[in-house]
């Protein structure tokens, strides 16, 4: 301690804050200079005053209504090539600031409680951490997306640049690991706790290894951080899950009708999920991907046929794929034999839910007209039927899922079901279906009745609402194997980029952006991959605050490889198309 002591002596002192200061940070500019805040409310630029060997205050800076609590750099840009002050403060605030004014160029609203830490990345991005256990990532003057999930006060925030991660830490006693929105990984007593790569389970880990608070702050360093969590995680991945292409609706018999040779059941060894190799969903035979209408084209190009997009008209490129201006649905079915397995299944319903005969061709009755596109309308007493039937037990569900499926783009079925009196309780019950652990096929049909709910103005307005709840349950199925689930993730996706395109939200498009480079990790089918970069592509078209997040998120980074795809040809026209953007 006396060689520690001898080593350091006062060289000044700095009045001007007239109370307690609660943080500093090296500013970038002037050189040497740094920045203070206080609970008396105030910013202030200290400069080096060289004659005098200390420091003198060049710049001070209002805009709190209570203490301000935390500071940190924004990188400079070509706007602000001085860079700009973040300062969070006890009035839920975050002012920015820029050296040419005491006033803040804007506020960021949206903290329920004291904004308490904050860290900066690339292109602007700022990332803050509240008394209200929920970090928010701003964008310029737009909040992008919310991370929940701590349940004490975020003290610490850390955006990882070189990765695109984010770390926060919280009275709650855990850091978590976030990356795209979402997270990863939560560290409960970091200090003593890896996760052992067999097991998942916390193992001991030496505390002494942790990389000093120091590493933060010195450039290059960010990586021995990172590095440091992912030894300790045993190299267990990020948001990985099972990634092989075994696709039990393509591979087994989706329906089994025992009376008939051509549609017998051949149960899988060891899983209670497979299904049968004849999908009437689609009519027949095994799934085509890519066989949902995708809406209109342009000269009659297909983009989701595979044919080029671009056109030799005075050398320019023509793009084709994005911005997508219509909703895509999923459209093809069999009623024959729709019907037929509702009828089988039917008679194992419990008695209290089973359907009578009349029941029966009042059901019949809405598919044929649906299927034909038949002007009637359904009557209440059909869609009361229909109701009953998709609330059926989860083993036997799956065909009157279809039927909804179908019905949901006629309007006045849309209307019916999607309103503001039932559209809650009817989007509750298919977001129950979404549960990992549930039945793939009901999982897959929830998924395609969402997204044919858009071609509705009520079912659009019932998505939209439900937006957040929605997407985070769906997101939950990236993880499987299924490409079929995979696509219909993609395709609502792709829904929600249009309704964002078409009203510039911003947080909207955030959290698309987000489920985008989430499930760009896991998928494999090249048809979802297109539908996701059509989705992509639509959210930044002609908005900067877009293509900027994406570039923050490293979705940029991702979707090279696509570029060299040879087929279909359509995954690396529309990549490209983006890359150009980016």
């Amino acid at each position: 301690m006396a060689s520690g002591a001898a080593r350091y002596r006062l060289s000044c002192s700095l009045p001007g804050h007239e109370l307690d200061v609660r943080g500093l940070v090296c500013s970038l500019y002037p050189p040497g200079a740094f920045v203070s805040v206080s609970r008396d409310r105030t910013t202030r630029l200290w400069v080096p005053d060289s004659p005098n060997r200390g420091f003198t205050e060049m710049h001070c800076m209002s805009g709190h209504s209570n203490f301000v609590s935390c500071v940190c750099i924004i990188p400079s840009s070509d706007m602000y090539p001085h860079g700009l002050i973040a300062t969070g403060g006890n009035d839920h605030n975050i002012c920015i600031f820029s050296l040419e004014s005491p006033a803040p160029l804007y506020i960021l609203k949206g903290h329920k409680n004291t904004v308490c830490s904050l860290s900066s990345g690339k292109f602007g991005t700022l990332l803050s951490g509240s008394w209200d256990t929920t970090a928010k990532v701003w964008l310029n003057d737009k909040c992008m997306m919310t991370l929940q999930g701590h349940t004490a006060a975020v003290w610490a925030v850390k955006i990882l640049p070189e990765q695109g991660l984010m770390l926060t830490g919280s009275a709650d006693k855990t850091v978590k690991l976030w990356k795209a929105g979402r997270c990863e990984r939560t560290f409960s007593e970091l200090s003593q706790a890896t996760i052992d790569s067999h097991t998942h389970t916390h193992t001991h880990t030496h505390t002494q290894q942790l990389p000093g608070r120091e590493h933060l702050n010195e450039p290059g360093k960010y990586f021995s951080v990172a590095k440091f969590i992912i030894d300790n995680t045993k190299g267990q991945m990020l948001g990985l899950g099972n990634t092989s292409f075994s696709d039990p609706f393509t591979a087994f018999p989706l329906f089994a009708h025992t009376h008939t040779h051509t549609h017998t059941h051949t149960p899988s060894s060891g899983s209670s999920n497979t299904l049968p190799t004849h999908n009437y969903i689609l009519g027949g035979g095994r799934y085509v991907p890519g066989s949902a209408s995708m809406g209109t084209t342009m000269a009659g190009v297909d983009p989701f046929t595979g044919n080029s997009a671009y056109r030799s008209a005075a050398s320019k490129t023509v793009n084709i794929y994005f911005p997508k201006k219509e909703a895509v649905t999923f459209d093809q079915a069999n009623p024959t034999q729709i019907l037929g397995k509702l009828k089988e299944l039917n008679g194992t319903a419990p008695e209290e839910k089973k359907l009578t005969e009349d029941d029966l061709i009042l059901l019949e009755k809405i598919l044929s007209l649906i299927c034909n596109s038949s002007s009637e309308k359904p009557t209440a007493q059909q869609l009361q039927i229909l109701w009953k039937a998709i609330n059926w037990p989860e083993d036997i569900v799956f065909p009157a899922l279809d039927i909804l499926r179908l019905s949901i783009k006629h309007p006045s079925v849309n209307e019916n079901f999607c309103n503001e009196k039932e559209g809650a309780q009817f989007s509750s019950h298919l977001i129950s279906l979404l549960n990992p652990k549930g039945k793939p096929a009901n999982q897959l049909l929830a998924l395609r009745t969402f997204c044919n709910c858009f071609v509705g103005q009520a079912g659009q307005k019932l998505m939209m609402s439900q937006r957040e709840s929605l997407m985070s349950h769906a997101i939950e199925l990236k993880s499987g194997s299924n490409k079929n689930i995979h696509i219909a993730l993609a395709t609502l996706t792709l829904n929600y980029s249009v309704c964002f395109h078409k009203d510039h939200n911003i947080e909207g498009k955030a959290q698309c952006l987000s489920v985008i480079s989430t499930v760009l990790e896991v998928v494999q089918d090249l048809e979802a991959t297109f539908r996701l970069l059509v989705a992509l592509g639509t959210l930044i078209s002609d908005d900067l605050n877009a293509v900027q997040l994406a570039k923050s998120l490293g979705v940029d980074s991702q979707i090279k490889k696509y570029a060299s795809v040879s087929e279909p040809a359509k995954v690396s026209e529309c990549c490209r198309l983006i890359l150009n953007l980016l």
